[in-house]
């Protein structure tokens, strides 16, 4: 068991610092997605209460500390110069040359007015991402980065 630790361990340091690299790199930043962290928890706990984990696992801490510095890092999404930089496990980023269109939803608030942008690339996946700001913002943003033009729908909630 401690082998498979071992192994886990190396293969999630060596993607927290991929996942951390690329959110340092973020040049429009979105709103931190909670959800992430709060399934890895979740998972967590019920590892523990169905006895799945076992507390006295040699490197079970260091596991358990990266899955959730893991799952912060994962929370953070945005624009990069290169990327845009997604939540998820599996996928992290997506190039810009696969974007073909991006839905942008103005969310007005009193407080801070929000923007809920729906990525869709060439093969049919769609990637949300949440910003705080005005539709300029990220309009802006995906135009500075893309390298073609991309079709931008703009709708609002009232």
């Amino acid at each position: 068991m401690q082998n498979f630790y071992m192994v886990i361990n190396a293969i999630l340091f060596a993607y927290a610092c991929y996942s951390w690299y690329w959110q340092a790199k973020l040049d429009l930043r979105g709103k931190f997605r909670l959800s992430v962290l709060i399934w890895t928890l979740i998972i967590i706990w019920l590892g523990f209460s169905w006895n799945y984990i076992e507390s006295g696992d040699p490197g079970i801490n260091f596991f358990l500390a990266l899955i959730i510095f893991v799952s912060i890092i994962d929370g953070f999404t945005g624009l990069a110069p290169k990327w845009a930089v997604v939540s998820g496990y599996f996928k992290r980023t997506v190039k810009y040359s696969e974007i073909d269109g991006a839905l942008l939803i103005n969310v007005p608030s009193p407080k801070s007015p929000s923007v809920i942008c729906i990525l869709k690339t060439n093969n049919g996946r769609q990637y949300y991402l949440r910003f705080r700001g005005e539709v300029s913002q990220v309009i802006g943003a995906l135009k500075r980065h893309t390298d073609h033009n991309i079709k931008i729908e703009i709708n609002s909630i009232i």
